[in-house]
Formats: C-alpha cells, structure tokens, sequence
C-alpha cells in the first residue's frame, strides 16, 4: 500500500513538473506586465490616490514631518488675474499659454503653528512628469507667508503660468514632489 502511495506521488510530482515550464513562461509574462504597470502607478503618484478638485487630502510634510489637509476647491483657465494681463507676468508667452489659478485651502492640523509658505509647498507639473511650471510667486506672497495656529485655515490663489497643449491634457497640482508622501490633485485642462 505504501509503495502505491508513494508510486502516485511520485507520479504526479513528474506530471507536475512537465507543465511547469509553460506556467513559468506565463508567469515570468505576467509578471513583466504587472512590473510596468506599477512603475506606472508610481510615477503618476507614489501614494497611490489621485485626488480631484473638490477632494481634501490630508498630506505629510516629508522634511518638517508636520502634518495639514489641502482642499482644492477650483482650478481655472484666465487670461488675466487681478487684472494684469499673462504678458505683464511672462515675456514671449506661446499662444497656447494661460494663467492656471489654483483656488485651496489649507488647515494646519498639527499641534503647532506653521508658516504656510514654508511646510506647503504645491508644485504643477505637466501630467506625471517631474519639475513644474512657472509658479507666480508674487502674487501668493502675502498669503504663504500667513502663520497658521493648530486647526486654523487659510484659503488663497495660486496662480502659474500654463499652456493648453499639456501633456496628456491635464495638470497634476502634487504636495511633497518626489517624496513619499506625495499627494496628487488632478488638474484638468478645458
């Protein structure tokens, strides 16, 4: 009786054995693909969520290790802002180009206060690549150089200088660029 037990094991071990190498192929396909696919996750958001305008996403300064919530609450496509023209902010603006006015709010949800300019610092990039667009300091000065209190927020403009013809039809307005504790807002381009 044993040697029938063993005689089957040993049975199916070989028949096991002929068809692995076709699952091998298979699996080493397999895993290929879902080794692309993830490179491609983390290239769009390390995170993994892809927040969109309206969504609050609560974001840890990677160096400061502070953290605070941003809530997108509109993105818009202007030809001017406060009324100043985009080629009283840029010289040789293509024609594609726009102001992109990011309206957000930010609450310091730490246990201390925080400078907004120096823990929050949002970058636009065109789709997932890395760097930004022309990010128009002076005209959100005043409002990153606020101090907020623990559960104190400040709502404020940011505005950039962008063109129609991004990649892949959208912005990406990313907290913490490149660190792990990215954070992605989607912003999409009419």
């Amino acid at each position: 009786m044993k040697k029938l037990i063993l005689l089957a094991l040993m049975s199916s071990l070989a028949l096991a054995a002929c068809g692995n190498e076709s699952e091998e192929t298979d699996n080493e396909e397999s895993m290929d693909d879902s080794t692309e696919a993830t490179a491609e996750t983390e290239d769009e958001n390390q995170s993994g969520a892809v927040y969109e305008i309206g969504d609050t996403a609560q974001v840890e300064s990677f160096e400061w290790e502070i953290e605070y919530e941003v809530t997108v609450n509109s993105f818009d496509q202007v030809p001017e802002y406060n009324g100043k023209a985009l080629d009283e902010f840029v010289g040789n603006a293509p024609d594609t180009a726009f102001l992109g006015v990011v309206n957000m709010t930010v609450k310091n949800i730490s246990d201390e206060p925080i400078v907004i300019g120096e823990y929050v610092y949002p970058d636009v990039t065109q789709g997932t690549r890395e760097g930004g667009d022309q990010f128009l300091f002076d005209l959100s000065e005043e409002d990153l150089s606020k101090e907020l209190q623990p559960d104190q927020e400040a709502t404020f403009d940011l505005v950039y200088s962008m063109v129609t013809d991004a990649e892949v039809g959208q912005y990406s307005l990313k907290f913490e660029n490149g660190m792990p504790t990215e954070t992605v807002f989607r912003l999409p381009i009419e």
